[in-house]
């Protein structure tokens, strides 16, 4: 065995020697090439050959035209960062075209190979290298920290609170940059249908022309016409890409000042460079990772003319570098704007949680007595508490690329522990006050603390940390960041957005933040981001306990949000009234759940949430259960009930039905009589209970939930033995 893994490593290191010869001798055989070629041409008709597609038409992450985004983006990076070749070939064509796909694809592959390859003889370090590789992995590939509708929407909530700074500073609002960009992303479709259209015309006119002179068969005419069409329209590439100022003026119905100073804030030259990244793209390893001028300037100027080589990165551009001039400022930053810029945040955050929760049950900027913060958003529901702090703080560019382990890690603590333990502060003080007293902008809250069954630490990121927070626990050993193996939920609020907007019950948002933390104790690393881990609760259940997952070191659900992300395409790019994704739910199942959630009964939730933790089959088998239970009641009018013993006696489920003529009291009584019958019998830690009055429209009319130890009691133990009968067993599985 010793024998075999030293021939491994062995046979590793000599990949990765042979990887690491491969990416220079590859990066130089691109770069000498690309030097032989006119940039602007060579941008356009890659962008129109590889990035265009019609509007209506979803791509899944394993597109080719999510590869070509991340390569042209890579190659736009390279060419902007030198200086405008000379003697370059007067156009690009089709076997131009097929060596730069064949490079790039070749470079790429040793890439990955190399940082695949590149692992620490040092045991010690091996868990701190596989997250700085993770880091590399994720920025190399993944493009966009959250859907083009929220990003769009997210820049221009946030910053039209600083509407005069802009106009001051900028020249334009938020509303004018999007409108802007938005309106350059629409010109170039209509051009490129329009195009499209002209260039089948002059082949077709061209083709007939060939063949009245003898010099082509009509039996050729499909082949001939496509030929012609590619040359007249990716001939035209570059013609069809670029735009001047007026022209822009007259797409926007902008001012020419407005889009003049638009182009200055967000163009840029080939051959420009950042000051703070002056040596990129020299070094071919680092390459991939080096500042793209792109995030900062996504549009190219050359000789009056602009271009946009990759229109749908717009949206992301701007929410992002607007920040950076924002903070530069400090004097305006220092007196306001940055705390404008946090308490956005707060409001946005509790916006999203009063999707789920009534408004009243959301708090912001609730105190502690003593006038200090509790925290930034408190929710309140049914004795279920989420302490939620917001953070501002964004991953540095060195921690996106995993560059540096050190700005990775403070990162981190600053972005999701910190919060975290202020977060714990306050779980503290409710524990042991009883009751705790919360002071509101208004008035006061009395907290009966012992009432509370759950507590969620919650930090809500305006970031995206990458895949690094969905399970702390993976990187946490490396880290160690959180002691005791407590872990907070962490959530972009990108992610918060998508799981406020697709859940529907407050019980089913709570089941799933339940699940999401349960995923730090399993055995095996969770590689996932928060779309993913949903996309799985709606048709898994979010559920790692089978005996499919039993001996795995590692699962990745990469790309299981498809669903979600197809949904989100199909909402808001091609604005279709469409159903939303749900969770797999067994006919009728979600009625019960919709008439629990509108009863006044306390720990009504507790009670919704038993009911989640079946499984498909379990939950069929109890609303086959209850319904014969209804029907013997219907049959003969007498109380006919039902017990199911779950999760190795932990938790039992009852239900009765009975003609209780409208009396919920009467109905409440005898259900809460029956279970504490059933609970002492059982020795069950917890019991859910329901009851129905088959008088009443309604599918189930009560909901208790107890939750005591058990404890000997002579008294309880005759009337059980007296009028608890033998019943059939049955299971929820």
């Amino acid at each position: 065995m010793e024998d075999n893994l030293i021939e491994f490593n062995k046979q590793l290191k000599e990949t990765n020697k042979k990887a690491c010869e491969d990416v220079v001798a590859f990066y130089k055989e691109l770069t000498d090439f690309v030097g032989t070629l006119d940039p602007i041409k060579l941008l356009s008709q890659l962008t129109l050959t590889f990035i265009f597609v019609p509007e209506d038409k979803f791509i899944e992450e394993s597109s080719d035209v999510v590869k070509w985004a991340r390569w042209i983006e890579f190659l736009s990076g390279y060419l902007l960062s030198h200086e405008y070749p000379k003697n370059t070939k007067d156009s690009v064509d089709g076997n131009d075209l097929k060596t730069i796909e064949s490079i790039l694809g070749k470079y790429f592959n040793a890439i990955t190979i190399y940082i695949a390859t590149s692992i620490t003889d040092n045991e010690k370090e091996k868990e701190t290298e596989s997250i700085i590789h993770s880091a590399k992995i994720h920025s190399l590939y993944v493009r966009g920290e959250a859907y083009s509708n929220q990003l769009k929407d997210i820049s221009k909530d946030i910053y039209t609170q600083h509407n005069e700074w802009f106009i001051k500073t900028l020249g334009f609002t938020i509303a004018q940059a999007l409108h802007i960009s938005e309106s350059i992303a629409n010109e170039y479709n209509r051009r490129v249908n329009e195009e499209k259209h002209i260039s089948k015309e002059h082949a077709h006119s061209d083709v007939n022309d060939m063949i009245r002179r003898g010099e082509a068969k009509e039996e050729n005419r499909e082949e001939l016409e496509t030929r012609a069409g590619c040359y007249y329209y990716f001939g035209n590439s570059d013609l069809i890409l670029s735009f001047t100022l007026d022209e822009l003026v007259k797409i926007t119905g902008y001012t020419k000042e407005i889009c003049k100073r638009y182009l200055d804030r967000l163009s840029q030259n080939i051959g420009y460079r950042n000051a703070h990244y002056p040596e990129t793209y020299l070094n071919a390893h680092t390459a991939p990772w080096d500042y793209n001028t792109l995030y900062e300037r996504p549009i190219i100027i050359n000789n009056d003319k602009y271009i946009v080589p990759i229109p749908h990165l717009f949206n992301e551009v701007l929410l992002h570098t607007f920040y950076y001039d924002l903070i530069a400022d400090k004097a305006y930053w220092d007196s306001g704007g940055g705390k404008e810029y946090g308490s956005w945040l707060e409001y946005k955050t509790a916006e999203y949680f009063s999707r789920i929760f009534p408004k009243n049950e959301v708090y912001i900027s609730p105190k502690y007595p003593n006038g200090n913060e509790l925290c930034d958003v408190l929710v309140l529901h049914d004795r279920k508490v989420f302490i939620i702090q917001c953070k501002t703080k964004k991953m540095r560019y060195e921690s996106k690329i995993g560059d540096s382990y050190q700005t990775l890690k403070e990162d981190l603590i600053k972005g999701v522990k910190d919060s975290f333990k202020q977060a714990i502060s306050a779980r503290d003080y409710l524990v042991n006050n009883k009751p705790a007293k919360i002071v509101l902008s208004d008035c006061e809250l009395l907290l009966d603390t012992e009432q509370i069954t759950d507590i969620f630490p919650t930090c809500v990121t305006l970031g995206s940390y990458q895949n690094l927070i969905t399970r702390i626990a993976n990187i946490n050993t490396a880290l160690q960041l959180f002691a005791d193996k407590q872990y907070p939920w962490a959530i972009s609020l990108f992610d918060l957005g998508v799981v406020t907007e697709l859940i529907d019950y407050p019980s089913m948002f709570i089941h799933y933040v339940k699940r999401r933390l349960s995923i730090e104790r399993t055995k095996f690393q969770i590689k996932a981001d928060e779309v993913d881990l949903l996309n799985y609760y709606f048709s898994q259940g979010l559920c790692f306990e089978g005996e499919e997952f039993m001996g795995f070191d590692s699962v990745g659900l990469s790309g299981y949000s498809n669903e979600i992300d197809k949904y989100m395409f199909d909402k808001y790019e091609c604005k279709k009234d469409i159903c939303k994704p749900k969770q797999l739910m067994p006919n009728n199942f979600e009625e019960y759940i919709s008439t629990l959630e509108k009863l006044k009964s306390s720990y009504k939730t507790d009670c919704l949430i038993s009911l989640l933790d079946l499984s498909y089959n379990g939950r069929e088998s109890f609303i086959k259960t209850v319904e014969k239970v209804k029907g013997k009641t219907t049959t003969d009018g007498k109380l006919h009930s039902a017990t199911f013993i779950l999760k190795g006696n932990a938790l039992g489920h009852t239900f009765i039905a009975m003609n209780a003529d409208g009396n919920m009291d009467k109905l409440y009584q005898q259900l809460y009589g029956f279970m504490v019958l059933k609970k002492y019998v059982t020795k069950c830690k917890e019991c859910v209970g329901f009851g129905s009055d088959v008088k009443s429209k309604n599918i189930i009319d009560v909901a208790i939930y107890l939750s005591f130890d058990w404890h000997e009691d002579p008294e309880i133990d005759k009337m059980a033995k007296e009028y608890l009968k033998i019943g059939e067993p049955i299971s929820l599985t």
